[in-house]
């Protein structure tokens, strides 16, 4: 979104904010906290996705699939938490760039966990934007970016309040598991907040759609984060944060799989810290300086105890930062700034040593948006990122390059949008899969990796009904991947082509939300289908379609349901068998029994129906050693929280 102060763009970005998605409409009163989409000031990512607080507490969201659940662009797969990626428009998240409160989470622990790890009880918010874009969107966003923002201490303080406390416990049907949290806010000076959360899961193995229980996919989480938040003057601002998790479990060594001869349970321990300080200044009279800075620090483990090859521990830290300033001109805006990032990714075993990558991206970026016309906007950028990458006995590379970006937003007439964009990002070498550190080295004459995206869509509202359609291409130039034939090593495979739509529908009467969205994503790999073999890439996924009504019964009472129906995908790598479709449905009911709101109580179902099915983005059944888990059946969630 465009950042520091907003520009007037007219009634154009004022009623494509009012689009839906999930039934919600962001044209409500800013207390209807819904999933929303919004104008980004980048015609050509003018639905970005804005999943907010309200609708993650409504789900008792407790993993990404619940964070994603109404997001048809989005896919989750993995079956147990642990091992759960994101693929948005089928390509997967190595190839976003992902970020909590500005902290770029790079590094791939191993590929047959999940890279991200994130508390839902601690989100404000979750932004999506699919497709290379803006070039504020951070390096390597070839697919796009996400952006988990957490909670501040006014975001639970009520008005007139200076301090305050929430207590919350849930209980999961499906895995016999509980979450408990307590959490303490509020102004320790007239100019100092402070927020501290702990949170503590324990869930027991799942139980897929056929009744089979899934042996060794427990979990024990522990949770504890801390902001403060201080604003100097008028003008400045200070937020640090402190933010941990951790994740025990005995499972299997390869969690997505289901047990065969090579994949027995072991102990084993993930902890990801991250440590991030924010700094902005927007002094009022100044239109030329709103400044923003953004330092942080990742460290992410996963220890194997005792495994098939030992003990071993796997280590990602990343520290970087961002500095950033938007000038205001009349109705035009300009963003630029620099970016760097240092990355060391360590692989250590008692018995066979050690070895270490090392890498950094250095960046610099402008964008402008310019209102050329009360109906016309247009905005332009690139960014040069300059990428260097020392593997453990193996290459030194450098990559660089620039990407442009350039797009158009017209109001047809009041209410109907037409827009239109080009952009380029660029990916140079970053370090290595960490597990896999003492496996296979990048070829010598390794290219960068380079997207082109290019979208055409349009939007239009009248009253409480919106609709939006966007078509598009994205191409990656020299995709890089683990070659089959050995001996094996990381070099550009090819083109990797993607050409999709999607559509959204929704409509608001009185106090009934419902919406209709559609997805239909093919990433193809030199022609081929995508398969589940090609890791750090992408899958195939069947064509989507997400359903969501809303019902305010009662000023207190609000009932909801979601539906996502993903259709059998015929069009398949070859070698690989057909994926069927699956419809799964989920409903909640939220009740606040007392007049001020202290008392909450939430109940939800998610697949309601208990369907046996296997994501679409989960790995499939390929053979009896890599045999992805079917999903979780049917999970009654009951939750209640009282504020104080």
């Amino acid at each position: 979104m465009i950042h520091g102060r907003t520009l007037n763009l007219s009634q154009l970005t004022l009623a494509i904010s009012a689009a839906f998605i999930s039934g919600t409409t962001a044209a409500q009163s800013p207390d209807a906290n819904h999933e929303t989409l919004v104008v980004t000031g980048n015609p050509l990512q003018m639905t970005e996705v804005v999943i907010d607080a309200d609708q993650l507490d409504k789900r008792q969201a407790n993993d990404l699939s619940d964070i994603f659940r109404a997001d048809p662009e989005v896919s989750i797969g993995g079956g147990s938490s642990v091992s759960q990626k994101i693929y948005v428009r089928g390509l997967e998240d190595n190839m976003l760039n992902v970020t909590i409160d500005g902290a770029t989470q790079s590094g791939n622990i191993y590929h047959h966990q999940g890279r991200l790890s994130i508390e839902p009880e601690l989100l404000q918010q979750v932004e999506v934007a699919a497709g290379a874009g803006r070039a504020t969107n951070g390096p390597g966003a070839l697919g796009g970016t996400i952006r988990f923002k957490t909670k501040n201490p006014e975001d639970l303080l009520r008005n007139g309040e200076r301090y305050g406390a929430l207590v919350k416990g849930g209980y999961y049907d499906n895995t016999k598991g509980y979450k408990a949290s307590v959490s303490g806010y509020g102004y320790l000076t007239d100019k100092i907040s402070a927020l501290a959360t702990i949170s503590y899961s324990d869930h027991g193995n799942f139980t897929d759609g056929n009744g089979q229980e899934q042996p060794y996919t427990e979990a024990e989480n522990k949770v504890g984060f801390l902001k403060l938040v201080g604003d100097i003057t008028d003008s400045q601002k200070l937020t640090l944060s402190y933010d941990r998790r951790e994740d025990e479990a005995f499972r299997y060594h390869r969690p997505q799989w289901v047990p065969s001869k090579k994949n027995a349970p072991i102990n084993q321990e993930m902890i990801r810290e991250t440590i991030t300080a924010n700094y902005t200044f927007d002094p009022s009279r100044n239109d030329w300086v709103a400044l923003d800075v953004t330092l942080y620090n990742t460290d992410t483990s996963l220890n194997h105890i005792e495994g098939p090859w030992g003990d071993y521990l796997g280590d990602a830290k990343s520290y970087g930062g961002d500095l950033r300033n938007t000038s205001t001109l009349g109705h035009h805006q300009l963003t630029y700034g620099v970016e760097y990032r240092s990355d060391e990714g360590s692989l250590g075993s008692p018995i066979y040593g050690s070895d270490k990558d090392e890498g950094t991206v250095a960046s610099a970026y402008l964008q402008g948006d310019f209102q050329l016309m009360e109906a016309l906007l247009l905005t332009v950028g690139g960014r040069y990122d300059k990428y260097t990458l020392d593997e453990s006995k193996g290459s030194s590379l450098k990559h660089s390059g620039f990407s442009p970006n350039i797009g158009l937003n017209y109001e047809i007439v009041s209410g109907l949008n037409l827009h239109a964009g080009y952009a380029e990002a660029i990916r140079g070498a970053q370090i290595r899969e960490i597990f896999k550190l003492d496996g296979a080295k990048s070829s010598a004459d390794r290219k960068e990796e380079r997207a082109k995206n290019t979208e055409l869509g349009i939007n239009w509202h009248n009253n409480g009904l919106s609709l939006s359609a966007v078509g598009y291409i994205t191409k990656v130039k020299d995709v890089v991947g683990e070659t089959e034939t050995k001996p094996r090593e990381l070099t550009n495979l090819g083109e990797l082509e993607t050409k999709g739509f999607t559509a959204r529908a929704g409509y608001q009467w009185d106090l009934v939300r419902a919406g209709l969205s559609y997805n239909r994503s093919r990433p193809e790999l030199n022609g081929q289908p995508l398969n589940d073999d090609t890791k750090g890439i992408g899958t195939a996924i069947g064509d989507t379609w997400v359903a969501d009504v809303n019902y305010q019964v009662l000023d207190s009472v609000e009932i909801g349901y979601n539906g996502r129906y993903v259709q059998r995908l015929t069009d398949v790598a070859t070698g690989y068998d057909e994926k069927a479709g699956y419809a799964v449905h989920d409903i909640y009911a939220q009740w606040l029994p007392l007049t001020n709101d202290d008392l909450k109580l939430t109940l939800a179902v998610k697949n309601l129906l208990d369907k046996a099915y296997r994501d679409h983005a989960s790995y499939g059944n390929n053979g009896d050693i890599a045999q992805g888990t079917l999903e979780a059946g049917r999970d009654i969630r009951v939750s209640a929280s009282y504020a104080f």
